[in-house]
């Protein structure tokens, strides 16, 4: 099944990015650089993007959008 994506924060360096995978039950955070493919691999789970400090502004916005979408989710009835 194709993944769902959503950007959580972007700039000329680069795409901040959640990827759910359905079929798989996969959800993932991924840094995509501008021109670059998307790699499963260098994926990593929320658990471990949330739990990293920011390590600059985009990288910032992108958690703060994160936190937003999973408490809107959680807010849906």
């Amino acid at each position: 099944m194709t993944s769902l994506t959503c950007t959580l924060a972007a700039d000329a360096n680069g795409t901040w990015r959640v990827v759910f995978v359905p079929g798989d039950l996969h959800l993932y955070v991924e840094f995509k650089l501008p021109q670059a493919g998307s790699d499963p691999v260098d994926w990593m789970s929320v658990d471990d993007f949330l739990a990293w400090r920011p390590k600059g502004a985009l990288h910032k916005s992108a958690r703060d959008r994160l936190v937003s979408v999973i408490c809107r989710a959680m807010r849906d009835p």
